[in-house]
């Protein structure tokens, strides 16, 4: 079947059902320890482990509440628009989408929410079971429409390379990395702990993503006493985009893109108007301190136009800077169905975008640039 892609999304959120992990995960083995729905002073959270999971919130979906004022407290609110496929699909016609990257939810938008202090078994089923849920309820049902990405177990990088040899298998096309691993008490991303999951992932040509609020811990700057969820939510979106810039940095003089030069590198909900101050300023420290002499044999702007990418969703700054970033190397996405979502007014918001540029840069964009990552 032949299938024409008119806009590719590659960065929206699935929410997990209920029985996620409950129908995939032994009862017997892990008991009430398995990630599940319970009430909690009157609402409906996620544990697991005997922790809240996420982001304390039983589904984030402000971006598809009409009120965007308040977000669900039980499950019988939460719309199926966000969970099951057919109305995601319905949801992705109404805004001209025709495939979606699945990021988690409840999971963590990165993977972290199985990171911390977490029995490695316990992590590994947890992971397993997200994995299996997305390929089984998305992938099978779409494949041309759904791009799953699967979490990995960190615990021990040999667990991950397994689960990453199991999800290319099972129909994933990339996998979620936690951008700041030392914050979780592991290896530094740039340790050479890590090299064999690198070359794993260029071998079988999974893409590495990291989501700009996942695996790096941000200041907590606050709010004024009583803020609402609302604002609070605005302030981490706005500011986040500083995590990316810092991970993005990080990479391009950690010596990793330079032992595994095949590796694609994702950078999600990440926005671009920051790339050109990041790649001159790294460009600048390789040139000043010679690391050319010290492993590092492409400026760090060459090896980012050779196997990176970032995306935004309403920046205009930021596309007229696309020549100096890399017009190959940009990305679209909606952020479905979070509070910052563009949905559904993709048309308002690309027509801001794209003002102006020409219609081969935005068909690059919107098309081109995401089949070569996803290989559709």
């Amino acid at each position: 079947m032949s299938f024409e892609y008119k806009r590719i999304d590659v960065d929206s959120h699935c929410q997990e059902k209920p029985d996620t992990w409950t129908s995939r995960m032994s009862k017997a083995k892990w008991g009430d320890r398995i990630p599940q729905i319970v009430e909690q002073d009157g609402r409906e959270v996620w544990m697991c482990d005997g922790r809240v999971m996420g982001f304390g919130w039983l589904c984030l979906c402000h971006g598809v509440i009409p009120d965007r004022k308040t977000l669900p407290t039980h499950w019988r609110d939460v719309p199926s628009m966000v969970y099951t496929a057919d109305g995601r699909m319905r949801a992705m016609d109404r805004d001209g989408v025709s495939a979606q990257v699945l990021f988690p939810n409840t999971a963590g938008v990165g993977g972290e929410a199985f990171m911390m202090k977490m029995d490695p078994e316990l992590q590994k089923d947890c992971v397993r079971a997200y994995n299996d849920y997305l390929a089984e309820e998305f992938y099978d049902v779409a494949p041309h429409r759904f791009i799953t990405l699967a979490e990995l177990p960190l615990a021990t990088v040999e667990a991950a390379v397994a689960e990453l040899q199991h999800a290319a298998k099972r129909g994933h096309r990339g996998f979620l990395m936690i951008g700041a691993t030392e914050q979780y008490r592991l290896p530094a991303f740039a340790d050479r702990y890590w090299d064999p999951l690198w070359a794993t992932a260029q071998d079988l040509d999974m893409p590495v993503h990291f989501h700009n609020v996942a695996g790096a811990k941000r200041l907590s700057l606050g709010t004024e006493p009583g803020a609402s969820d609302m604002k609070t939510l605005a302030m981490g979106s706005a500011n986040s985009f500083a995590l990316s810039s810092q991970i993005f940095a990080n990479l391009l003089l950690s010596g990793v893109l330079e032992r595994f030069p095949k590796l694609t590198f994702v950078g999600a909900e990440s926005g671009i108007g920051w790339v050109p101050y990041v790649l001159e300023a790294c460009d600048y420290e390789w040139e000043r301190n010679q690391l050319y002499k010290n492993g590092l044999k492409r400026k760090p702007s060459d090896a980012f136009r050779q196997q990176c990418y970032v995306d935004f969703w309403y920046e205009r700054a930021g596309i007229e800077l696309r020549d100096f970033i890399g017009i190959d190397r940009i990305l679209w996405e909606t952020d479905f169905p979070h509070p910052t979502s563009i949905w559904p007014a993709a048309d308002k918001w690309l027509k801001w975008s794209f003002e102006g540029v020409p219609e081969a840069d935005q068909h690059k964009i919107l098309v081109e640039n995401p089949r070569r990552v996803y290989k559709l």
